[in-house]
């Protein structure tokens, strides 16, 4: 590639990254995040009507319906949860082996 191509193709990159920047700054104004009753903030996902927040994803109109995760999400490897959605509660997650390279966030910090 000649340097006025990768030239034009790092300006047009550029470009694009600032339309890409503004259009997410209209689109957090459009779905701002929601709190809900358990004061866990649930973030827009990029299409439609559905926030997500530790793993759950819901429409907005339906965020104030769910609890907190049961016991049986707490002992699930794959849920990476808050401290608001652990609620001072124990996980038993059975920690994965360090030669599987999870990326399990329980099992690299510990868990709680």
């Amino acid at each position: 590639m000649s340097n006025d191509a990768s030239m034009a193709v790092s300006k047009l990159i550029a470009e694009w990254q600032a339309v890409r920047a503004a259009l997410a700054k209209i689109e957090h104004a459009e779905h701002p995040d929601i709190i809900d009753r358990h004061g866990r903030v649930w973030t827009w996902r990029g299409r439609g009507d559905l926030y997500r927040h530790c793993g759950n994803a819901a429409p907005a109109d339906m965020i104030n319906n769910f609890g907190l995760p049961p016991q049986r999400a707490l002992d699930n490897p794959n849920y990476d949860l808050c401290d608001t959605c652990l609620d001072g509660r124990t996980r038993n997650v059975r920690k994965c082996l360090p030669e599987w390279e999870c990326s399990h966030k329980a099992c690299q910090a510990g868990g709680k």
